[in-house]
């Protein structure tokens, strides 16, 4: 049974892994969890410590232990800088408009990072983002995801964050999101709302799958074809 995260049931390594991810040190512990995250999730390759991986695995295993306590809130958001991903140079506003032409409404999109921040208070978002260090100007590029409707399980760490009235809520996301609205505002600032979206593996039931196309076709079946095709052993997962 899933428990209730508060002070009386957190466990000892998982309140510590809550205080390096929420911590504002210099030294920056989120970027190291965000690393493991990836290695673990998207199989790259970083150099990590064992105490990484530790606060990780903590922060993941609050996800298998505690119930969702985020049903009451209507939205979560998240404020972000925009970064030039694109491999050219460019102005502000050629930046601006070179992110916003990714989205589409009515088309997909994922988070960038596997374990990642949002706020129940849309204001402090994007306090929080106009005081982020790679913001240089009222021009830099900015980005306001609005996420409504949530499919995976979302965590409210308030109590046990190191940052008093973030309203933090924590995310370990593998989904796509369908985007709903996209609202472009002055000073190179969108609005992009979010529904989470329930992504099923195509191959997930491809054995039975087969296996009803056979059925249908039963006065053709060829028992060595039907062998071939449910041997999946040489097949890439995506």
């Amino acid at each position: 049974m899933l428990k209730v995260l508060n002070q009386e049931n957190i466990l000892k390594d998982e309140r510590k892994a809550l205080n390096k991810w929420t911590s504002k040190s210099e030294e920056k512990f989120y970027r190291d969890i965000k690393k493991v995250s990836e290695n673990k999730h998207k199989n790259t390759t970083h150099i990590l410590e064992e105490n990484h991986i530790e606060w990780f695995n903590s922060l993941e295993s609050l996800f298998e232990n505690y119930e969702d306590n985020t049903i009451t809130f209507k939205e979560i958001y998240r404020a972000d800088i925009i970064d030039n991903t694109f491999g050219v140079e460019l102005t502000n506003d050629e930046l601006f408009e070179r992110f916003c032409s990714q989205f589409t409404i009515n088309g997909y999109f994922e988070f960038p990072d596997i374990i990642c921040s949002f706020s129940t208070d849309k204001y402090y978002a994007m306090h929080a983002c106009a005081e982020n260090d790679k913001s240089k100007s009222s021009k830099t590029p900015r980005v306001l995801y609005i996420v409504e409707k949530r499919i995976s399980k979302y965590l409210y760490i308030e109590e046990f964050s190191e940052v008093a009235n973030e309203e933090e809520v924590l995310a370990i996301l593998k989904s796509k999101f369908l985007v709903k609205n996209i609202i472009k505002k002055q000073n190179n600032f969108v609005e992009i709302f979010l529904d989470e979206y329930e992504v099923i593996n195509p191959r997930e039931n491809w054995q039975e799958n087969i296996k009803e196309v056979l059925e249908k076709n039963k006065d053709k079946k060829d028992e060595g074809i039907i062998s071939e095709l449910l041997d999946d052993s040489d097949l890439e997962d995506f």
